[in-house]
């Protein structure tokens, strides 16, 4: 009975996110589509930036040698940040004025991914590549997407609390979904940060 109760609840989540996508495609592409934007420009400014070794302090980026490990604190850094900006995805999601402000937030956002990513190449050859596309990219591009479902499924709901008066999931059940979502993939990549001994981007 429990496993049948787990397979309901997984099919009306997969019901719900199917329908959300449908009702609302022109957000997705948009945001995907400025994600996107942001991530090449972020590429292109890493490339033609000329950070060295020397200069590298004036950018949002650590070092660490073989000395100087990777801990968990950074795993709480980034956690306070992904809190934060759920929160502000929220707050823009209330008003009609303010989602384009919750766009502009993805897009720079996704626009740090590409420009951190790339300088961790250009600096470190290899190992920035292997930290970079092994682990740092493809988990922060998922969480990316993350955060396009959680603002659009929250401007789903100002919209539908503003017509109807309510809405079929609560505020707090959506955040703590996606939160404990991206608690989890910050631990797998805060670990393997740790195990691999590599080069990391301070929290985006």
């Amino acid at each position: 009975m429990k496993s049948y109760a787990i397979l309901c609840k997984l099919s009306n989540i997969k019901y719900a996110l199917v329908a959300n996508f449908k009702r609302n495609r022109f957000i997705y592409f948009l945001a995907l589509f400025l994600s996107i934007l942001g991530l090449i420009t972020g590429i292109f400014v890493a490339i033609k930036c000329g950070v060295t070794l020397s200069t590298l302090t004036n950018y949002n980026i650590c070092l660490y040698s073989n000395s100087e490990l990777v801990t968990f604190s950074y795993f709480f850094i980034r956690l306070l940040s992904y809190t934060c900006f759920l929160l502000i995805l929220a707050v823009c999601s209330l008003t009609v004025y303010l989602v384009p402000v919750g766009l502009i937030l993805i897009t720079y956002r996704a626009y740090l991914v590409g420009f951190n990513c790339f300088l961790l190449i250009m600096l470190f050859g290899v190992s920035g590549a292997i930290t970079s596309i092994l682990i740092i990219f493809p988990i922060q591009i998922i969480i990316t997407v993350l955060f396009i479902i959680y603002f659009t499924l929250m401007i789903n709901r100002a919209e539908q609390k503003r017509k109807f008066g309510c809405f079929n999931m609560s505020f707090l059940k959506i955040f703590m979904i996606f939160f404990m979502i991206l608690t989890l993939l910050n631990l797998i990549e805060t670990i393997l940060l740790i195990v691999l001994n590599a080069s990391v981007i301070c929290p985006l």
